[in-house]
Parts: C-alpha cells; structure tokens; sequence
C-alpha cells in the first residue's frame, strides 16, 4: 500500500504547483485541528491514510483510511460525514469499521480573543462499539506562522463486552503545532502530541511524539503529510519507548478536494 500512497503524493503535489493560489480553511497539520472553518456553502471531499509502524511484534504497519464529505452550513459551523476502513498490521484484509458523525462551531470570530477557539465533537459506530471524540480547538495566526493546540478526549463503549470486562475504555490527548506559510503554495511546520490511555488498575500507558508537517494548496485542492515518531513512552518496553501499546512511528496523508 505504501506505492499507492506515494504515487498519490506525487500527483497530488504536481497539481497543486499547478494550480496556485491560496485558499480559505488550510489544513496545516495532520494531528491538530485549526478552528478555522471554510465558507458557508463550501463541500469538500477529503481521503485520509493513516500508517502506524512499529507497534508490538509485527514487522507490518497497521492502517486506517478514511473518507470524509464535509459541509460548512454556515461561517461558523461544519458538518462532516466519514466512510472508515482499518487493516490490521498482521496483514488480514482491509475491513468497514463503521461510519463517523463530527460537528466543528467556531465559538468566537477570528482574532476578537487573544487566542481562536473551537469546539469539536465526533461519533462513531460499528456495531460492536461507539466512541465519542470531544475536542477543544485553540489556534491564533502571526502574520506567516499559524499555531494550534488542541485537547482531546476519547470514550469508547464496548456493546459486546464479555461478563467481568470493562465496557468502557478512555483515553487523552494533547497535540501542538505550529507551521510556517512559505508563499500562497506551500507551509511547513512541526507537530508534537502526547496520548495517554486510563486503565483501571493499570499504569495508564503513554507516548509522545514528534515530527514534521508539509501543507501543499491550491483554490480547490490541498494536500498535507506528516510523519512522527515515537520518542519517548511509558511502560518502556523498546529502550525509553512504548512499544505494546504505541506504534514507533506514525504517518499521515490527507487530500481534500472542494466539491
């Protein structure tokens, strides 16, 4: 699959440097969210592929693709639909794990507070689990740089959990980035998160990770890529990483195209 993916890079880079100009909602990172939302009106169909290597005994790397129709239904609210897929790193076949729902509301107009907020909430189903993703989105633009955090929460409700297992299973995270415009084309930046699970009566396994983003746009295009790896986790189980319950790296690939 990692062909594929490159040779979508490529194309998708060459049409971008063909195209040009900037557009509104630019997707700088691949782990953080901006609160900025495009246009009222605007549709956009987005594919995302998600790599994570590394990660237990497999030699594999695990993925996760999505489709994604969002819709902004007004200056200060989108709406998005997913399509999601996963493989598993042992090389079974790719399988549908369910549909997502996610809404993102700018709660305040672009530049009226020291820092831009938004907040986020997704859903997901499969039939044999539900997950709800809240997130806080904060973000603020400096002439040419673009920074964000955001906080995330992860709630997963196991439908089929067998008698004397835990049902639910909860997790955080917390990302930061911040990139640079180069030009109305290209902006490139540097993103870190830390993600955690909470256990009960386990030690709340841990990573963080580091690495570099790479945005590419045009009026109706835009293509951004990320890479992070692993640099330090707990329990340790692979030098000062995390490697049972944390890849040793992870790779991100989103293209959106306006509708």
């Amino acid at each position: 699959m990692i062909r594929p993916m490159l040779r979508c890079t490529l194309l998708g880079a060459c049409l971008l440097v063909c195209f040009g100009t900037a557009r509104a909602d630019r997707r700088y990172f691949v782990q953080s969210y901006t609160p900025y939302v495009a246009p009222a009106g605007n549709l956009e169909l987005e594919t995302w592929a998600i790599a994570r290597a590394g990660q237990g005994d497999s030699t594999n790397a695990a993925w996760q693709t999505r489709a994604e129709f969002e819709y902004a239904v007004t200056h200060r609210l989108t709406a998005a639909a997913y399509f999601n897929f996963v493989q598993d790193a042992g090389g079974a076949p790719q399988r549908f794990d369910g549909p997502s729902l996610e809404l993102i509301y700018q709660l305040a107009e672009p530049g009226k507070l020291p820092v831009d907020p938004a907040a986020y909430f997704e859903v997901r189903a499969n039939g044999t689990e539900v997950e709800l993703e809240p997130k806080l989105l904060l973000g603020r633009r400096m002439d040419t740089w673009v920074a964000a955090a955001n906080a995330i929460g992860e709630i997963e409700y196991l439908l089929d959990a067998p008698p004397g297992y835990e049902s639910t299973e909860k997790a955080m995270k917390v990302t930061l980035g911040l990139s640079r415009e180069l030009g109305s084309t290209l902006a490139v930046g540097l993103e870190g998160f830390y993600t955690t699970e909470f256990e009960e009566g386990a030690s709340n396994p841990s990573a963080y990770f580091l690495g570099p983003t790479i945005n590419l746009q045009s009026t109706k295009l835009q293509l951004s890529v990320g890479w992070h790896a692993q640099i330090a986790g707990s329990p340790k189980t692979s030098k000062d990483l995390n490697l049972a319950d944390q890849p040793r790296s992870e790779f991100r690939l989103i293209l959106g195209l306006d509708l």
